[in-house]
C-alpha cells in the first residue's frame, strides 16, 4: 500500500522513507490496537499531524482526520513527552469526546536521542476495561508492530523495499513465537486453515507445518522483516502477510480462492478474446489477398478498381482487429487506427507521379471496438474518395483528417482542396458505392450524422455518439 505524506520541512531520504512506512501501516495498527493513531512530526517547535487512521474494529475516539493540524502541548502532553524524552509515554488521565472516554499513549519514531516523529494512540476506555482474549492478543500484536516501527521501517525480505499492509475483511490473525510455534489463532484463521486441509488444532502447532508455512512464515520468524506470499494448498489459495518481530511474528492470512479463480477466468477470457481477434484479422487479411489476386487476373479496369476498393475496406477493418488482438480489453485508440488506415489508403490510391499530402490530426482516446471498426471503414472510404475524386488527376493536392473527442461524442472531419462537389450532388441519389457505405454505417450502425460542405474543396463532417468510459463501468 503506497502513501504520500506532506512533511513540514525537508528531511533526509531515509527519514522520509521511515515516516512514510509508518504512515502506510497506521491502519493496521489502528485495527489491531482498537484505537485511533496519528503520526506527528516537528514543525517550528510544535508537533504537526501528517497522517492518521481510525479503527474499523472499535469506536473512534477522534471522529475526523487531524492531518495538517498542530497539536497543543496542553492537549497532547504525552506526544510532547515521548518526542522530547525519546521513550514511550502512557497517559494516566482519561479524556472524553462525544461521551466516549479514552486514554492516550505515545511512542517516538526514530533514534532514541533525536526522534523525528511520534505516534499518538487513543483507545476507548470500554476496550481497555473489559478486553476479551482476542482483543488482548490483537493489542499485543499491535504493540509488537509499534516496537518495530519505532526504530525502523518494515522491509520486505524478498524485494528489500518498504513493506505495508492492513486488515482485510475475513482475515485470519495468528501469532508465532520464537520457537516457530503458533501461540494464538483467531477464529477466522482456524477456519481458513481447516479449509486448507489442516486437521486438529492450530494453536501449539509449528508454523512450518501449516499450508505454506515453511515459505510464508518461517523465514521471517527470527529476524525483522516482512513478506507477502500466495500459497496453493488443498485447492485453496491463501494470501499470507507476515511481519517478523525478531523473534516471533504476526501472521495475517486470507483465503483468496474465489478472487484467484475469478482472476484466472478473466485471464482465460481475455486470452480467448485476443485469439479471436487475431484469427479475425488473419481471415480478413486472407480475404484481402484473395481479392488482390482476383484483381490482378481480371481484364476489366472497372472490376480491378472495384476489387481494389474492396481490399481497402477489408484491410481497414483488419487494422482494428490487429490492435484488439494486442489489447486486454474491447477498446482501441481510434486515432492510432485512423493513422494506419489513412496511410494504407494513401499508398494504395495516390496516382503515380502525383504529389498528394495527407495529414492526420487529433486524438480520440479509447473507443469501443465495434465503433472503432465502423469508423475505420468510414475513414478509409472518405480518404479514398478525397484522393480519387476530390483531387482526381491533379498533379498535387492536400487531404486532412481531423478527429476530436467531446463528452459523449466523437467528431471525424475529412477535407480536400479539390474542385468540390457538383451543384447537383445529392447523397440520397448518388451512385457512389463508397458514399453509400459511409451513409449506412454512420446513420444506421453508429446512429450518427453526416454533413457535406463544398467551400474551398469538399469537407465531410461525421458526428458519432460515444458514451464516456465512466458511464459504461
Amino acid at each position: 500500500m503506497d502513501a504520500e505524506i506532506k512533511l513540514p520541512k525537508p528531511l533526509p531520504e531515509d527519514v522520509v522513507v521511515h515516516l512514510t512506512n509508518v504512515a502506510c501501516n497506521l491502519q493496521l495498527v489502528a485495527d489491531l490496537g482498537y484505537g485511533d493513531v496519528a503520526l506527528a512530526v516537528a514543525d517550528a517547535g510544535s508537533l504537526r499531524v501528517v497522517a492518521d487512521a481510525r479503527p474499523m474494529t472499535a469506536v473512534a475516539a477522534v471522529v475526523t482526520s487531524r492531518v495538517g493540524q498542530l497539536l497543543s502541548r496542553d492537549d497532547e502532553p504525552e506526544a510532547y513527552a515521548a518526542f522530547e524524552g525519546g521513550t514511550a509515554v502512557f497517559g494516566e488521565r482519561r479524556r472524553s469526546t462525544r461521551g466516549i472516554s479514552y486514554s492516550t499513549s505515545a511512542r517516538p519514531i526514530g533514534p532514541l536521542a533525536v526522534p523525528y516523529g511520534v505516534v499518538i494512540r487513543d483507545v476507548a476506555q470500554q476496550v481497555l476495561e473489559a478486553p476479551g482474549k482476542m482483543e488482548l492478543a490483537f493489542m499485543a500484536l499491535a504493540a509488537h508492530v509499534f516496537e518495530i516501527l519505532e526504530r525502523q521501517p518494515l522491509m520486505d525480505v524478498d524485494t528489500g523495499e518498504p513493506f505495508s499492509t492492513y486488515r482485510r475483511a475475513g482475515d485470519g490473525v495468528m501469532e508465532v513465537d520464537a520457537a516457530d510455534v503458533v501461540t494464538y489463532a483467531s477464529p477466522n484463521a482456524v477456519n481458513i486453515m481447516r479449509l486448507a486441509g489442516v486437521e486438529g488444532g492450530v494453536i501449539g502447532r509449528s508454523a512450518a507445518t501449516l499450508p505454506g508455512g515453511s515459505t510464508a512464515i518461517k523465514p521471517v520468524v527470527r529476524g525483522p522483516g516482512a513478506r507477502a506470499v500466495t500459497i496453493e494448498a488443498a485447492e485453496r489459495s491463501l494470501l499470507y502477510r507476515t511481519i517478523g518481530f525478531a523473534p516471533g511474528a504476526l501472521v495475517l492470512v486470507e483465503d483468496v480462492t474465489d478472487v484467484t479463480r475469478r482472476e484466472q477466468e478473466l485471464r482465460v477470457k481475455e486470452a480467448t478474446i485476443r485469439e479471436v481477434h487475431h484469427r479475425v484479422k488473419n481471415n480478413l487479411q486472407t480475404i484481402a489477398s484473395l481479392l488482390r489476386i482476383q484483381a490482378r487476373r481480371t481484364g476489366s479496369d472497372e472490376a480491378a478498381r472495384a476489387l481494389a476498393e474492396a481490399v481497402e475496406r477489408v484491410s481497414s477493418m483488419a487494422v482494428v482487429h490487429e490492435m484488439l488482438a494486442a489489447s486486454t480489453e474491447e477498446y482501441v485508440d481510434f486515432s492510432a487506427a485512423a493513422r494506419t488506415v489513412v496511410d494504407m489508403v494513401r499508398q494504395s490510391v495516390a496516382h503515380s507521379g502525383s504529389d498528394v499530402t495527407v495529414r492526420v490530426d487529433g486524438e480520440t482516446g479509447l473507443v469501443p471496438a465495434a465503433v472503432a471498426t465502423s469508423l475505420a471503414l468510414v475513414c478509409a472510404e472518405l480518404v479514398h474518395n478525397a484522393i480519387e475524386h476530390g483531387i482526381a488527376e491533379r498533379p498535387s493536392g492536400a487531404v486532412s483528417v481531423s478527429m476530436r473527442r467531446l463528452p459523449g461524442e466523437l467528431h471525424l472531419v475529412v477535407r480536400d482542396d479539390g474542385g468540390g462537389l457538383p451543384a447537383s450532388f445529392d447523397l440520397e441519389s448518388s451512385a457512389n458505392l463508397g458514399l453509400a457505405i459511409v451513409k449506412t454505417v454512420v446513420t444506421d450502425d453508429l446512429r450518427g450524422t453526416l454533413a457535406f460542405s463544398t467551400a474551398r474543396g469538399t469537407t465531410v463532417t461525421i458526428r458519432v455518439p460515444i458514451p464516456d468510459r465512466t458511464e459504461e463501468l
